[in-house]
């Protein structure tokens, strides 16, 4: 979704293909401009004016006030990075240099089941911050059953179920991409497949996604990954597995096996 944002911006700002004389702050020559949409690449000019692309093509005839030669490099929307944790040091590193010399303009947090919350305020501490590059979040199911629950290994009241699906529903109101879960680590490995559907249930109503660091990736990974299936299709929304990996020699192998729905093991863990 948000590639299709960029993608769009790029075409709706470059209408203007002439090479009719005019000044840009920044012109960036030659490059082989890869638009995102899957088209082709294709040589042409970029011309900036401010902070905004507003024209794509042949524009040798125009003046700028700094000029790029990007003959034999890419021109491209910038690489979004859809698991990161770098919350540990955005607020005293707020350049992110090592992500933008990258490439790498968007950065996402909140994964593995750990947030900010509440999202609003962790939004406004970002932008007084003005870091460099563009920034969201998931909504952490670890962090809500841990205000709401602690660290108990129990299954959460109906009041507190309540709760906790209020709580997602704010943090997508308040811009959460979606809900994310870290099952291999305490609190949510306490936490009960539908507990995890019922949330996610609240996020999907906002198209919202779901991403998860299973709760096994090694012995019981095949059962891991048919409960991570099965709450998707439950709570009909989109997911994403953190790490499709396999720990352990005598595991190899079965990363490419297909997971048997109905098995007993993480599915039907309390």
């Amino acid at each position: 979704m948000i590639i299709r944002k960029i993608v769009f911006l790029i075409s709706f700002l470059a209408t203007s293909t002439s090479s009719a004389q005019q000044n840009f702050d920044v012109l960036v020559q030659g490059g082989r401009i890869i638009d995102g949409s899957g088209n082709p690449w294709y040589e042409a000019d970029v011309g900036i004016r401010g902070e905004r692309i507003v024209s794509i093509g042949d524009l040798s005839n125009t003046t700028a006030s700094q000029v790029i030669d990007a003959s034999g490099l890419v021109v491209s929307p910038g690489f979004i990075d859809p698991h990161t944790h770098a919350l540990r040091g955005i607020f005293d590193v707020p350049n992110a240099e090592s992500s933008l010399l990258q490439g790498v303009t968007t950065l996402t947090e909140g994964n593995d089941g750990t947030s900010p919350y509440p999202i609003d305020e962790h939004y406004r501490a970002i932008a007084e911050k003005q870091i460099s590059p563009n920034w969201a979040v998931f909504v952490g199911q670890g962090t809500i059953r841990e205000i709401v629950i602690g660290e108990d290994d129990r299954t959460a009241s109906p009041t507190e179920l309540q709760r906790m699906k209020d709580m997602v529903a704010a943090a997508m109101e308040q811009g959460a991409l979606g809900i994310s879960t870290g099952l291999f680590y305490v609190p949510g490995s306490f936490t009960p497949t539908a507990e995890v559907v019922a949330l996610s249930k609240v996020a999907a109503q906002y198209n919202g996604i779901y991403i998860s660091h299973m709760r096994e990736e090694a012995a019981q990974l095949l059962d891991s990954v048919a409960e991570t299936i099965q709450i998707g299709k439950q709570a009909n929304i989109p997911v994403q597995i953190t790490h499709h990996k396999v720990i352990g020699v005598e595991n190899w192998g079965s990363i490419c096996r297909q997971p048997t729905t109905g098995r007993r093991g993480a599915s039907e863990r309390h």
